[in-house]
């Protein structure tokens, strides 16, 4: 496995555990559970920046002049990320829209 392989995996592992903590406290908002929420969010945070971290580190190598080779691998990483993030937002719109009705 090369290296590109390597942080691939690292970013899909990283923020799918986010996205599936993000998920989680959908279900605790529906629930009205919000005492484990918050922090819920610090640990599904804390694997987002980790596969932002790996990105960014791959895309400094980029940025250094050293060959990244493109493949679906990295663009399915890629696209999880950006999948993660979209549902961070929205979960913390959903937060505040089921903490308003309490």
């Amino acid at each position: 496995m090369n290296n590109n392989e390597q942080v691939s995996f690292n970013i899909i592992s990283n923020v799918g555990y986010a996205k599936s903590l993000y998920m989680e406290i959908l279900n605790k908002c529906e629930e009205k559970d919000f005492d484990p929420i918050k922090d819920m969010f610090d640990e599904a945070d804390k694997y987002l920046l980790l596969g932002h971290k790996s990105h960014a580190d791959l895309i400094q190598k980029e940025a250094s002049g050293e060959n990244t080779e493109f493949s679906l691998l990295l663009m399915h990483a890629e696209d999880q990320l950006m999948n993660a993030e979209t549902i961070k937002l929205m979960t913390q719109k959903f937060y505040n829209l089921y903490k308003k009705e309490r």
